[in-house]
């Protein structure tokens, strides 16, 4: 063999390698520093978070059992409209600082539960229309997309001022553009 055909040979070889380590170096910085968008995905806002106080006006113990009923009222709402499982909590909430302020331990506990099993259910509710709409993005279904931006909007309609909520009301106008033509 010629030493100018060994040159061509290792040449190749090693213009090979190091195409090889820059598409894996590209791929890992890719993975490493997410963009915008994707980071935005991910960045989502958790829905109860605000400290929930007994109104000042009126006894604590009638304002504890009226805000239960809300609750329960909003709860049974709760499957046609998704606003309404988040207004649910927070007067399950407001309720069990009023029975807490009353001194009825009966009631803050009958509320406690009630307060933990709902609020469960929506926040499971919030993390699978997250984890819908990341799917959707990712195989091109537009339309379910939109179902879920739609739903998500509504979760966090009291949280309006995070970045995953603007991101959506990005989205939505674009998404909708392809549902419409997909379908």
């Amino acid at each position: 063999m010629t030493v100018i055909s060994q040159v061509r040979r290792y040449g190749v070889v090693g213009l090979f390698a190091a195409c090889a380590l820059l598409a894996l170096a590209a791929g890992l910085r890719g993975r490493a520093a997410p963009g915008h968008k994707q980071q935005t995905l991910y960045d989502y806002p958790k829905l109860f978070v605000d400290v929930a106080v007994c109104p000042s006006h009126g006894e604590p113990l009638p304002n504890g059992r009226r805000l239960e009923e809300l609750g329960l009222l909003r709860a049974d709402r709760y499957p046609y409209n998704e606003r309404d499982g988040v207004r649910a909590v927070q007067r399950y909430r407001e309720a069990l600082s009023c029975y807490r302020a009353a001194g009825s331990q009966r009631d803050a506990a009958r509320v406690g539960r009630l307060l933990t099993a709902f609020s469960a259910r929506v926040n499971t509710d919030y993390a699978a229309a997250r984890l819908n709409l990341v799917t959707a993005l990712d195989q091109s279904r537009w339309s379910d997309a939109l179902s879920e931006i739609h739903r998500l909007l509504l979760l966090t309609e009291h949280v309006r001022r995070h970045g995953y909520v603007e991101w959506l009301n990005e989205i939505v106008g674009k998404i909708a553009a392809r549902a419409s033509t997909t379908t």
